[in-house]
């Protein structure tokens, strides 16, 4: 079998880096560094020609001029768009398209994934395999909410929390939480209905060490909707926490109120500002949580389930389920088509890889009908 090729756009990023590595030990792949900055590319690629001799190059390629890509697709693969680069997506999957390879990107907005579904039909017949919004948020609240069915004879409740402190090395880097800022949008399922919910709709969760109870507020998340229907939920919901009261209550209402009299207007002064209240007052500790909590029956009990992963590197645990849906994909494993990755990604297999590549993954449950504490399995059915 030939040795894959995997095109990373933005492959020097603060994400991109860890992906880069990863892919390298995780997987057989050759692996091309590209992106705008030629200089950072190479930079990169000779740090990882070190430890992984003939594996590694650099190329030039803008993703606001797509026709960059066309010299460096020919023997690829599969093309991972890991720059924030939403507005230039449509482009970019087109001249994946055109080059008969595959794509996946990590970008979190919803305008993305709707703009790729103007191709979802050519992507359907041409056979490629074109994965959307890979990471984990989206990308982990499907699959933890289908983890938690095999407890339950009847699932009545997911509620999917994530709270997490990292650093930013650039104000680009916000460039898509402005976004959706700015494009506040969430909902939650109760009562038999999706409905929108407001900003101060927050409720407060126990997340566990170190971060403890901590107020988490409701986001839109398209991915869980079909979760909702698979199990009949009759409460589905993602919440996520702030910030910092700086971030939360300075920035966050100027970047409102500025987006809502124009859209654009400040966006750089504002990335650069949300990154330095985010880097200022952050808390010292660093790292992830992410669970969902489960309720339902079993044997005729009320059951809680909570599943839970962490780790004490935000960028590592947004690179390890890009690379572990990689994984699924380099074995053949995913469907054809255009698809999520939160839909279409196997939850097994992606629990055992973020396991092997260092995520502490814990199931702990509560039968309603004992005053015992909630327990810790040791055997796990995933």
């Amino acid at each position: 079998m030939n040795t894959p090729t995997i095109l990373l756009l933005g492959g020097y990023g603060a994400v991109g880096r860890v992906v880069a590595r990863l892919l390298l030990h995780e997987t057989e792949a050759d692996i091309i560094i590209a992106g705008r900055s030629k200089e950072k590319a190479d930079a990169l690629t000779a740090q990882l020609q070190a430890e992984f001799q003939g594996r590694v190059r650099a190329a030039f390629a803008d993703a606001a001029k797509p026709e960059t890509l066309k010299p460096i697709l020919q023997d690829v693969q599969l093309l991972m768009v890991l720059s924030t680069t939403p507005e230039y997506s449509l482009d970019v999957a087109k001249e994946a398209l055109a080059a008969g390879c595959d794509y996946l990107d990590i970008l979190v907005s919803e305008s993305s994934f709707q703009n790729l579904q103007s191709i979802a039909s050519e992507i359907s017949q041409s056979g490629r395999t074109f994965i959307a919004q890979a990471g984990f948020h989206p990308g982990l609240p499907a699959p933890f909410i289908r983890l938690a069915a095999p407890y339950l004879d009847e699932y009545q409740s997911a509620v999917v929390a994530m709270t997490m402190n990292a650093r930013f090395e650039r104000g680009e880097q916000a460039h898509e939480i402005i976004d959706m800022i700015a494009d506040f949008n969430a909902e939650v399922f109760q009562d038999g209905t999706w409905s929108k919910a407001s900003y101060n709709a927050y409720r407060k969760i126990d997340m566990g060490i170190p971060f403890g109870v901590v107020p988490m507020y409701p986001m839109a998340m398209s991915e869980i909707r079909p979760e909702q229907e698979r199990y009949q939920l009759q409460e589905a919901a993602v919440y996520v926490s702030g910030f910092n009261r700086f971030v939360d209550y300075v920035v966050m209402p100027l970047i409102w109120m500025t987006q809502k009299l124009h859209r654009g207007f400040m966006r750089k002064v504002l990335c650069r500002l949300f990154a330095w209240g985010v880097n200022q007052f952050a808390s010292p500790y660093q790292g992830v949580v992410f669970l969902v909590d489960a309720m339902g029956l079993k044997d005729g009990y009320e059951r809680h389930v909570r599943i839970k992963a962490t780790h004490d590197d935000a960028y590592f645990f947004t690179a390890m389920p890009i690379v572990a849906c990689v994984h699924q994909y380099l074995r053949g494993g995913l469907p054809k088509g255009l698809w999520r990755m939160g839909t279409g990604i196997h939850e097994d297999t992606l629990i055992a890889d973020l396991r092997a590549m260092g995520a502490l993954v814990s199931v702990s449950v509560e039968n309603k009908d004992t005053v015992s504490p909630m327990r810790e399995l040791e055997s796990l059915p995933i």
